[in-house]
C-alpha cells in the first residue's frame, strides 16, 4: 500500500471517529437541555373551578351537572377538561355520555374571533355514531353548550370528526359552519350553579 493511501484511509477514519464523537456529545447536550426546558416550561396545575356540563337527559333535552375541574386560566385547556369530562360521562343518574365510551379527544384549537375547533375521534369508525335527530343534537350541543357557557373567551364551535370536518353527523344537523350554544336544549338542573 501506498504512503499516500494510507495517509488517506487514517485521515478518513480519524475523520469518522470525531464525527461520531461530536455527533455523541451533541445529542447528549440537546437531550441535557430538553430535559431542562421541559422542567422550565411545566404547565401548572391551575386550580379548581365550577363548570356546569350539561348531558343528555330524558325527553330529548340537555341537563347540566355542575362538576369541579382542575384547570388552568387557559381557555383552550378549559375546553379540553370540559370535553374530556363530558366524554367520561355524567357522575349523577337520569343523565347519559353523549357519545360511546371509545370516543376520545383529539386536538383543540381556538381562534382569535372566538372559534373553537374540537376534534372527536373514534378508532377504526370513519364514521360517528348513528342516531336520529334527537340524539344528535343532543350529542352535538351537549359539546357546544358545556364549552361556550362556560369559557366566555369560546363563542361557537366547529365539530371535527377523526380530523374532519363533517356536512353533518347523523343527517340531521348541519356542522357546516360554527355553532353557537342552544340554550333552549339546556334545561337547568335542580342546582343549577357550579360548586
Amino acid at each position: 500500500m501506498s504512503r499516500r493511501a494510507a495517509s488517506f484511509i487514517l485521515g478518513f477514519a480519524l475523520a469518522l471517529l470525531v464525527g461520531a464523537g461530536l455527533w455523541w456529545w451533541l445529542s447528549g447536550r440537546v437531550g441535557l437541555r430538553h430535559v431542562g426546558a421541559t422542567a422550565e416550561t411545566e404547565v401548572p396545575t391551575g386550580e379548581k373551578v365550577g363548570f356546569n356540563l350539561y348531558f343528555p337527559a330524558d325527553g330529548g333535552d340537555l341537563r347540566s351537572e355542575p362538576r369541579e375541574l382542575q384547570v388552568t386560566e387557559a381557555p383552550k385547556d378549559r375546553i379540553r377538561k370540559v370535553v374530556e369530562a363530558l366524554l367520561a360521562g355524567p357522575k349523577g343518574s337520569g343523565l347519559v355520555r353523549p357519545f360511546p365510551e371509545e370516543v376520545t379527544l383529539g386536538t383543540v384549537q381556538l381562534g382569535k374571533s372566538g372559534i373553537a375547533y374540537v376534534d372527536l375521534r373514534w378508532q377504526d369508525h370513519p364514521d360517528p355514531p348513528p342516531s336520529g335527530s334527537t340524539e344528535e343534537i343532543q350529542r352535538v350541543y351537549s359539546i357546544v353548550d358545556s364549552i361556550v357557557l362556560n369559557v366566555p373567551q369560546a363563542s361557537r364551535v366547529v365539530l371535527l370528526w377523526n380530523g374532519t370536518q363533517r356536512e353533518t353527523f347523523s343527517g340531521h344537523l348541519d356542522l357546516s359552519r360554527p355553532l353557537g350554544p342552544d340554550r333552549g336544549a339546556a334545561a337547568p338542573a335542580a342546582s343549577d350553579t357550579p360548586q
